[in-house]
Parts: C-alpha cells; structure tokens; sequence
C-alpha cells in the first residue's frame, strides 16, 4: 500500500483506516473485549455492518453487496476507467515535471529569440 512510515504516500487508506478505527472503538466497542474471541466477533461484526449495512459515498451511498448486485445484474454502465492509460516506468509527476520544465526552456528560448 505505502511505505512504512510514510502516510502521505496514500491518504486514501490512512483515512480510510481512520474511520475504521473510530467506528470500531466508538459504535463497535472493541477497547472492551477481554479476549481474542470477543476481538474476532466485532471484527466480524464489523466487517458485515461495512458491507451489509454501511452507506458508501463513493457508491452513490449504496452498501458494497449492493452496489455488486446491481453491477452483475447490469443495472449500472460498465467503466472502462483504464482503456485509455498508458503504462510508464515514469511516474506521472516526474513526466509533468519534466514537460513544464521543457516548456519553460522552449519560452524563455522564444524571449530570447523575439529580441533578436
């Protein structure tokens, strides 16, 4: 996911584990079980409220098993998100870095030439 000790690398997640941790120690109560069996119940208890029952913003507040069901039943458009993506060994910022540091030498090059 990231690298250790770096949370900016992936915000997405680090919040993610955020509201996770809040929902478990809030609604869930998990600072009160006293063994593993009592953990792995509201583990489990969790993960279905988060499937089951959970509104998801990203999902049109729709529940993750829900949102499957219409996909599979082809009730929602199919995305083809990575159609257009190109694989580069790059990474992006390196590749706009570069182009705006080779349009900024291409303009200061025309302001040069224009005093000619």
């Amino acid at each position: 996911m990231s690298r250790a000790g770096k949370p900016t690398d992936n915000p997405v997640n680090e919040s993610l584990n955020g509201w996770m941790k809040e929902e478990l120690y809030m609604d869930f109560k998990i600072n009160e079980c006293r063994n593993r069996d009592e953990f792995i119940a509201v583990l489990d208890k969790y993960v279905d409220f988060y499937n089951k029952h959970r509104p998801c913003y990203a999902l049109g507040y729709d529940t993750p098993v829900n949102y499957r069901k219409r996909f599979f039943k082809g009730k929602l458009e199919r995305k083809n998100t990575f159609a257009n993506r190109v694989l580069s060994e790059e990474p992006k910022f390196v590749q706009k870095r570069r182009k705006q540091a080779h349009s900024a030498d291409v303009s200061t090059f025309l302001d040069s030439c224009s005093g000619l």
